[in-house]
């Protein structure tokens, strides 16, 4: 029978770094660490007054904010951008970003994903990668109103002129808010004919305690703690003694997704209005 045991639970706040020439490298997540094929995670942290050159290579880089210092800035696409929480890049193989810290340690989540073969693109170009925001990215709410996500790398998510959000499918990402009681499907994850071993899929928790459940098997987790779910290992995850925040991530994103709990008001998800009282457009997952 499946067990919490089954999965590789990290804490962040414990993790031993390595010194670096721009701050401190924690790896939380690898092929090594938590056998995720697709997915390497780390936390790096750019010390004050210090900067990192993030050059793609071959590679698909996600790179999310996790906190607010004061003047931090990402360079992209010939552009300077404010470095707050909630912002970020994907950079697309061959481009780059620089990252400086001139006021405060600066705290990335920084995801790296290999290119993924044509099948599991899917006819979608592969990039460009683009600068994002929470004001450049759309909310989503589930039925139940108990859950509130907005993705950051998504290629089924339309943007508010009718394009995609991401053009590529090396990675599924993005942030996940529960409402007190809030609580996913008892579910579980499986490869596709274009992804046989399935997608590395990983919750990062940021804020408030969650608890995860495997079959009869559950344990608490604190923020700052990664949870990889190897493929076809049934899993929920709940907000425990109040609100939980936390990133989502799979890669590469081609996946198939069995639910196994009896969900009364369905699975839809729905995009936040775009002003009060239009109407709800339901976000189609394919």
């Amino acid at each position: 029978m499946p067990s919490v045991k089954d999965l590789t639970i990290v804490n962040s706040n414990t993790a031993t770094p390595t010194q670096v020439e721009h701050g401190l490298l924690r790896t939380l997540c690898s092929p090594e660490l938590c056998n995720s094929k697709n997915l390497t995670v780390y936390k790096r942290t750019i010390q004050k007054g210090k900067q990192y050159d993030l050059a793609a290579g071959n590679d698909y880089h996600l790179v999310y904010v996790m906190n607010t210092p004061a003047q931090a800035t990402i360079d992209f696409d010939d552009e300077t951008h404010t470095a707050e929480e909630g912002a970020g890049v994907l950079l697309v193989p061959g481009e780059s970003a620089p990252f400086a810290a001139p006021g405060g340690d600066l705290d990335l989540l920084h995801m790296i994903v290999p290119k993924p073969p044509a099948g599991v693109e899917e006819g979608l170009p592969g990039g460009p990668g683009y600068f994002f925001n929470r004001q450049t990215l759309r909310g989503l709410s589930d039925a139940s109103g108990g859950r509130v996500r907005r993705f950051c790398a998504e290629s089924s998510v339309r943007l508010l002129d009718g394009s995609r959000l991401t053009l590529t499918n090396a990675i599924q990402a993005g942030e996940m808010h529960y409402n007190e009681g809030g609580a996913s499907p008892y579910h579980l994850h499986k490869g596709t004919p274009a992804n046989p071993d399935g997608a590395a899929h990983v919750y990062m928790t940021f804020k408030g305690r969650g608890k995860v459940e495997v079959a009869d098997s559950s344990q608490e987790i604190e923020p700052g703690t990664l949870v990889y779910f190897p493929p076809g290992v049934p899993h929920r995850l709940r907000a425990h003694g109040g609100t939980l925040d936390y990133f989502e991530i799979q890669a590469w994103r081609s996946f198939k997704t069995t639910i196994l709990s009896e969900e009364p008001l369905g699975l839809k998800w729905y995009y936040e209005r775009e002003k009060p009282g239009a109407a709800l457009v339901e976000w189609n997952q394919s």
